[in-house]
């Protein structure tokens, strides 16, 4: 079991004081009553809550915030009497929150340096952010030029030293500090090692190309700035162009955002550089908000977060969000507030699919992984790069041949792509996909560039990173959504959408830190009603664990294999299931997979032998079915050991046989 941690801060609960005020520490001489300036407390029990244990601490004014690991909970209780919950059976401890946990690890060094952070208010908060803000000017001194207000009042960002932020810790609405990290973007052969081509049941049926969705790229920003007069590549198919970072501007003087834009559903053709130069999606339609600043940054004075950019791609009834940017290198980051903001758009608004890139950090020295923040979150997709097929010198990459020879190794996960696991010990990446000299489209109104590659066509250049990686990435996900819309769904939920690719993905051999769940193989990932036979995906829902807390899917094995009997002596089965859960570091809502398969022992998802409590992607890979006994039953097995009080939690749920 994980250990209870707030802000990346593990801790015990009878490690922390009765008081922390007075660092009072427990003995015999307990203080029975919280003091009076905190409603805030850190709750331990013995075992996993279950219905009539949450009904219990409901009664006794206890909130059930968020879950932190190890049967530990932080929780509001506006009573002082703390005794009471002390002496419940199944309450191990309970003690006010330490101010010392709202502060990240890295913001308690006492070299008196000023940092930049946000402070996030607690759910509930006493106090508005405007109180708060005041307050801090009139006790600390910080002047008001210094401290903003974001992301509808429930955050503070001001600059401040560890003293400052020692005493903001104090204040019991304030539940964390973290600090704000400067953000960087993570620098048609791609196609063929994706198996993006995808059709139906013969070449003559319809080919998927990510027809009628609508993808929203956020990045440097598109091309010359026009939606009509735009790059060949994209003629007819930008929607909108957004500024966030420039007041009134969208064009992309860098040179990224294009390039993405391209490997989302550029459609183009270049005689130099061998023919057609297509993106997974060639038939899908772009938003780009353009993030890029007049000092070459991202976001400049904006005060949008992340969940404003999903919240206005969904108002355009774009359901696909792509993201090739992350915090610069200074240490591995936890799931902080941007992993939150994420993860809570996601669970409220679960037909939202959101892709970020790993991050190109993998040459770093690291304890763990490299892997945080926006790319730790939960819900999103974490993608990393894998090379390509074209030969590298020196990083540097040949223009691709018209005869076709192409050089390169696509099991090999490129050097600079971070690696997981996350500080909370997730799966990610979650998939890797070609992330090494990719040929996209050039904006016109970037310098030429020849650093990842030369390109004989001034139209189109090569660039290298886990940036170009989440773009192809996004564009599967556009064709995986179309197959499913013709196929009667019609608003596919993220979760689906994350399964169907999860389980669709092949390993390259290298280990899971490294790969997640293996490399993008989109043709692999399409199932088709009627025509896809070894192959199945549902969508289910687990109530409060105490009412319908699993779900039981039995097949036959004949069922998924070919009718005139099996193509081998033994076949592998494959199950993936993935859920949106609630914003925390932790799990909020448990959810796990088992399967079964004839009378053999029953394997947990992703650990075989015990239950998952860490991750919300579950995956049994099985090998070595026999594939003669055609009436061999497949037990799939979804369970809630734990959720939220009252929750129900929705779940997809993915097969195939080989």
């Amino acid at each position: 079991m994980s250990a209870p941690t707030i802000n990346g801060n593990p801790f015990s609960v009878s490690s922390l004081p009765d008081d922390p005020q007075s660092q009072q520490r427990s003995g015999e001489n307990r203080l029975n009553h919280l003091p009076e300036n905190t409603n805030y407390i850190v709750l331990e029990t013995q075992d996993p809550l279950k219905r009539p244990e949450k009904r219990t601490l409901k009664d006794l004014h206890v909130d059930l915030q968020e879950y932190l690991g190890g049967n530990t909970w932080l929780c509001r209780y506006e009573p002082t009497d703390i005794k009471s919950l002390r002496d419940l059976a199944f309450v191990k401890d309970a003690k006010p929150l330490h101010p010392e946990l709202k502060l990240e690890p890295a913001l308690k060094s006492s070299d008196g340096a000023a940092r930049t952070v946000d402070i996030v208010l607690q759910s509930r908060a006493d106090d508005s952010a405007e109180d708060i803000s005041q307050r801090i000017q009139d006790s600390l001194g910080i002047s008001p030029e210094d401290i903003t207000i974001r992301d509808g009042n429930s955050v503070i960002r001001l600059t401040g030293n560890n003293d400052k932020l020692q005493e903001i810790a104090k204040i019991d609405s304030v539940g964390s500090i973290q600090q704000v990290h400067k953000l960087t973007f993570f620098n048609n052969v791609a196609r063929e090692i994706l198996h993006a081509d995808v059709t139906g049941s013969s070449p003559n049926t319809t080919i998927f190309k990510g027809a009628n969705q609508i993808v929203t790229v956020a990045d440097t920003g598109f091309d010359t700035g026009d939606k009509n007069k735009t790059h060949e590549a994209f003629t007819g198919r930008v929607q909108k162009l957004i500024p966030i970072g420039r007041s009134s501007k969208t064009n992309d003087p860098d040179g990224h955002g294009t390039h993405v834009c391209g490997s989302v559903l550029g459609d183009g053709h270049s005689e130099r550089m061998g023919g057609p130069i297509q993106g997974t999606a060639p038939e899908a339609t772009l938003i780009v908000q353009s993030l890029l600043d007049s000092r070459g940054g991202l976001f400049g004075r904006s005060e949008k977060t992340l969940g404003d950019l999903l919240r206005e791609a969904l108002d355009h009834q774009s359901f696909i969000h792509t993201n090739s940017w992350g915090p610069v290198w200074t240490e591995q980051l936890t799931y902080n507030n941007a992993s939150t903001d994420l993860d809570n758009f996601v669970s409220t608004h679960q037909e939202m699919t959101v892709c970020f890139a790993a991050g190109n950090d993998g040459g770093e020295e690291t304890d763990l992984g490299h892997i945080g923040a926006q790319a730790a979150a939960k819900n999103c997709i974490a993608v990393g790069s894998s090379d390509n097929r074209r030969k590298a010198k020196n990083n540097r990459f040949d223009a691709f041949k018209a005869d076709g020879v192409v050089e390169g190794d696509p099991n090999n996960i490129s050097w600079f792509s971070s690696r997981g696991p996350t500080l909370e010990r997730r799966i990610k990446p979650d998939v890797v996909a070609p992330g090494t000299m990719i040929l996209s489209a050039k904006s016109r109104d970037a310098k030429p560039s020849d650093q990842f590659g030369r390109s004989t066509d001034p139209a189109w250049t090569f660039s290298s990173g886990t940036s170009m990686a989440t773009p192809l990435v996004a564009g599967c996900i556009a064709v995986l959504r179309e197959t499913l819309q013709k196929d009667g769904v019609a608003s596919p939920s993220a979760a689906l959408l994350k399964a169907l690719l999860v389980n669709g993905a092949v390993s390259t051999g290298k280990k899971v830190e490294a790969q997640g769940f293996g490399r993008v193989d989109l043709a692999n990932s399409v199932i088709l009603k009627g025509i896809t036979t070894n192959k199945g995906y549902l969508e289910g829902e687990l109530l409060d664990e105490d009412d319908q807390d699993e779900f039981v899917k039995t097949l036959t094995l004949g069922d998924l294999l070919m009718p005139d009997g099996p193509d081998s002596e033994a076949v592998t089965l494959k199950v993936t299931m993935v859920y949106s859960d609630l914003p925390g570091a932790a799990l909020q809502n448990n959810i796990n997979l088992q399967v079964a398969v004839g009378d053999a022992p029953s394997r947990f998802g992703n650990l075989g032998d015990r239950p998952d409590d860490v991750n919300n992607v579950e995956q049994v890979v099985w090998s070595g079915i026999p594939a003669d006994d055609r009436e061999t039953k497949i037990t799939l097995n979804v369970s809630a050991p734990r959720t939220m009080c009252g929750d129900k939690q929705a779940f997809a749920l993915v097969w195939s046989v080989n």
